[in-house]
Parts: structure tokens; C-alpha cells; sequence
């Protein structure tokens, strides 16, 4: 069928139809609803009933509590199933109602050719779709948007149908909670709490809402953060995640990773060896072996999924170690860590005078220069006190 390209006066009085068909459709809405409001207090009022009372029983809404079972049949999996086929191989040149058109003349026939096996396995097929749809993860923006939007819609419908039947009175807030999707803040109230925020408790709704978002966004995990701020993170996770192994494989409570004295600290002290590290990062500290956030986020993976673990030695096991590690310092492949040197190497280091000093100086025992004795002070016996000779 040719397509038909509608001049610009054709297709603003399509529109124009459009837009006055669906005004009428909602002054039709609004008339029945009119008719149905004055007949509850009709009824109300000639059978000494509670306005309440009435809506109750009257509400067109009740019905939506007892849900309908909608059974997939073979047909309908079929279509499905011939809809993605189409859309896998960007054959899909038609939409909405023209699409089911040209499934019946195209492949009613072999619709009608498959066995009932076949059969029930597109509907087992579709069935499985229809549970991912419900609840599977939304990756797209637009399909997270459409499910938010959708959802919400159902849950105001249901609020006012809960309204009208028990009287209650309900305020919702919806917000994004994570920067992946673009979705402006929304607000329902039913009719008699919608100025409730603003002229009791003196709060904007508005206002109220920017701040729940910014709340709910900076309050999740490096969503708000930057690059840099989101690797720290996961490098912190990855330390703490290290530590526990090493600790939990030596039975030292205070045991930590390090990284510069790992052959001497960690080794030779525990007796452990660290496997599993990845070839393409270098196993040093994690502020200097890596950058990237997507490696960070391997090894933190590696380290909880046990992929790089701690190992205990035997004997045997580590004095190979040792003489490869002796043979690489002889033959100057790695450098062993010295201890760094004082920051005040090679100052004199003097006490000042301006302040006294905190410590206390050895006693000082003062004698003459000179101690005169005569014989008989040598033919005494000694005492252990000398006693000065006047001068």
C-alpha cells in the first residue's frame, strides 16, 4: 500500500480532530461523574445513608479489587515470538495495529501447522518473558522511565479508589535515587490532605521535594562522588578485604598487608604468599598499581570471590622462596627497602637555653682539690667520711 504524505493544512486539521475528540472524551468523563455524584447523594439522602456509605458500595472502582486471569494462549505467544524475530533482524517496518494485520496474512498458515509441543514451548517461552518484564531490570532510561511512570499512575489509581471506599487520605513523594535516570520529582495527594505540607506544616512542596532527591542521591554509595573519590573507595574496600584474609590465615589479629617490606613483613613473618594476583596489574600498593576504576573493581570481585587468596608455606616452599629472592637482590633484579633516615640526619641537635629543661641532670658530687691527711688519720680505720683539714 503507497504510502500517503498528508500536506501541512491536512495535518493540522487531523490534529485539530485529534485534540477536539479527547476534550469531548474527557467532558463525557467529567458529566458521568457529575451524574454519578449527584445520585450517591440521591440515595443518601431518600435511604438515611452516609454519603460515604453509599460511594462504598456505588464505587465503579471495587471492581478493580477482584483481577481479572489473563492465561496466555499460543496465538499470542506466536505473535510475540514472530514480533522479536522481526525486530532481531530489523525487519519490523510497521507498528501498533498494522503489525497484528500483517501476522494474519502472513502467518496465520503456519500458525496453523505447529504441533502442540511446539505449541506449549512458545508459550512456556512467552510466560518466561512476561516474568522478566514484570521483573527483571530495567537497563534502558526510556524503559525505566516508562515503568516509574507506569507504576505510579496504577498506585495514584489505586489511592483514589481507596480513598472513595474507606475515606483514607494518603501523600506521596517520588523522587530519582540514582543519577542514571533523569526523573523529575513527583508529588500525589488525595483531595483532602493536598494543601496539608503548605498550609500547615509551612513547607513547599517543591522545595521539599529537590531536597529528598539530593538526599537520596548523595546518600548512596560514590553516586555523587567524583572519579577520584569513587577509587578510594573501592581501594579502601580492597585493603580492608586483604587485611581480613591475612588475618584470618595467621591468626594474628593485628596483621596488615605491606606493600614496600612484603618479602621480610609479610613472608618471612607469616609464612604466606599471596596467589591469584592479575599479570596486568602490578602487585604494589593500590595507590600506585592501578588507576582505574573498573580494575578496582576486578580485584575487590577477586578478593571476595576468592580468586586471589592467602596461601601458607611449608618449609620446603619457603626456603625456595628465599634463594630466589637472594639470587634477585645479588643480581640487582629488585632492591631491598632500606629504613628511611631521620628527618634531622646530620643536625647538631642542642638544647635550648631560653627553656628549661624537662629532665633531670645526674647528681653532682663536689670535693676540695686538695684533702691534707696526717698519719694518724691513716692509722685510723676508714669510716667513710672524709672530713676537710682547715686550710
Amino acid at each position: 500500500r503507497p504510502k500517503v504524505i498528508l500536506s501541512k493544512e491536512a495535518r493540522a486539521l487531523l490534529t485539530s480532530q485529534r485534540r477536539q475528540k479527547s476534550k469531548d472524551f474527557k467532558t463525557a468523563l467529567d458529566d458521568t461523574w457529575l451524574s454519578i455524584d449527584k445520585a450517591v447523594k440521591t440515595i443518601a439522602s431518600s435511604h438515611h445513608k452516609s454519603i460515604r456509605r453509599v460511594t462504598n458500595d456505588l464505587y465503579m472502582g471495587r471492581g478493580g479489587l477482584r483481577f481479572k486471569r489473563s492465561k496466555s494462549n499460543a496465538w499470542n505467544a506466536f505473535c510475540w515470538k514472530k514480533n522479536q524475530e522481526a525486530k532481531d533482524e530489523n525487519a519490523l517496518t510497521r507498528s501498533g495495529k498494522d503489525v497484528l494485520q500483517d501476522l494474519l496474512h502472513n502467518y496465520t498458515d503456519e500458525y496453523h501447522e505447529l504441533s502442540q509441543d511446539e505449541k506449549d514451548h512458545l508459550v512456556e517461552e512467552y510466560e518466561e518473558n512476561k516474568l522478566l518484564k514484570s521483573k527483571g531490570i530495567r537497563i534502558s532510561t526510556k524503559s525505566k522511565i516508562n515503568d516509574v511512570t507506569l507504576t505510579l499512575k496504577a498506585i495514584e489509581n489505586e489511592l483514589n479508589s481507596l480513598k472513595c471506599r474507606t475515606g483514607a487520605e494518603t501523600i506521596l513523594y517520588t523522587v530519582a535515587g540514582s543519577t542514571d535516570i533523569p526523573l523529575r520529582g513527583i508529588i500525589f495527594a488525595t483531595e483532602g490532605v493536598n494543601n496539608f505540607m503548605t498550609s500547615i506544616m509551612n513547607i513547599d512542596d517543591q522545595d521539599l521535594v529537590s531536597k529528598m532527591e539530593g538526599f537520596a542521591i548523595q546518600g548512596m554509595r560514590g553516586a555523587a562522588h567524583n572519579y577520584k573519590d569513587r577509587c578510594s573507595a573501592e581501594r579502601t574496600s580492597i585493603r580492608r578485604e586483604i587485611n581480613g584474609a591475612l588475618q584470618e590465615i595467621t591468626g594474628v589479629p593485628k596483621a596488615t598487608m605491606q606493600w614496600k617490606n612484603y618479602w621480610c613483613n609479610v613472608v618471612q613473618r607469616y609464612r604466606v604468599i599471596c596467589e591469584g594476583w592479575p599479570a596486568h596489574i602490578p602487585f604494589k600498593n593500590l595507590s600506585e598499581a592501578s588507576t582505574s576504576l573498573p580494575e578496582l573493581k576486578m580485584l575487590l570481585k577477586m578478593w571476595k570471590d576468592k580468586l586471589i587468596s592467602w596461601r601458607l608455606l611449608d618449609e620446603d616452599e619457603y626456603q625456595q622462596l628465599q634463594r630466589a629472592h637472594n639470587e634477585k637482590l645479588e643480581t640487582g633484579e629488585i632492591v631491598e627497602p632500606s629504613r628511611r633516615p631521620r628527618s634531622d640526619k646530620g643536625k647538631k641537635r642542642v638544647r635550648p637555653m631560653d627553656e628549661p629543661s624537662t629532665h633531670r641532670r645526674k647528681k653532682a658530687y663536689k670535693s676540695l682539690d686538695t684533702v691534707e691527711s696526717s698519719d694518724e688519720e691513716a692509722d685510723a680505720p676508714h669510716t667513710g667520711t672524709l672530713m676537710p683539714s682547715p686550710s
